[in-house]
């Protein structure tokens, strides 16, 4: 059970936000295979990218994203796919965080279920998240089988 409260805020490799690192998986040459963190939405902002990952981005409140140019609104708990090098923009109603589940493209596949605390963690689950009032199990399912060199 990872809690957010227990890891300390650092900043996005482009600098406009801050995010919490709550849990990495990297190959033996340190590249990252899947990660799991918890983005902290204060202003508009634009993402910084990560050729080659695929993310998983799930609202924990509302907010607007910018895709590749097009707008989608996000209320709580809906998520949205996209890939990791586009171009990407966040207007957030007002402050917010978000879960964002990355994996390396055409590798890994992640899932996430939000649910409550007193609900059966979801089988699968590599990791959870809490919450408190709700927590999120992260399922992350290999594609390929991957080299270990």
């Amino acid at each position: 059970m990872l809690d957010p409260a227990r890891v300390t805020p650092v900043p996005w490799r482009n600098g406009a936000g801050s995010t919490r690192e709550l849990a990495t998986t990297s190959d033996p040459r340190g590249h990252i295979l899947w990660r799991v963190s918890l983005a902290e939405l204060v202003h508009d902002a634009p993402f910084a990218t990560f050729p080659g990952m695929e993310r998983l981005f799930t609202a924990l409140g509302r907010l607007r994203l910018t895709i590749d140019g097009t707008p989608v609104e996000l209320s709580p708990g809906e998520q949205i796919r996209f890939a990791g090098e586009a171009p990407v923009t966040v207007s957030p109603a007002r402050p917010t965080r978000a879960l964002n589940v990355m994996t390396r493209r055409g590798s890994f596949r992640a899932q996430v279920v939000l649910r409550s605390p007193r609900q059966p963690v979801t089988h699968g689950t590599v990791t959870t998240v809490d919450f408190g009032e709700n927590a999120a199990d992260i399922l992350v399912t290999p594609l390929t089988k991957v080299a270990h060199d």
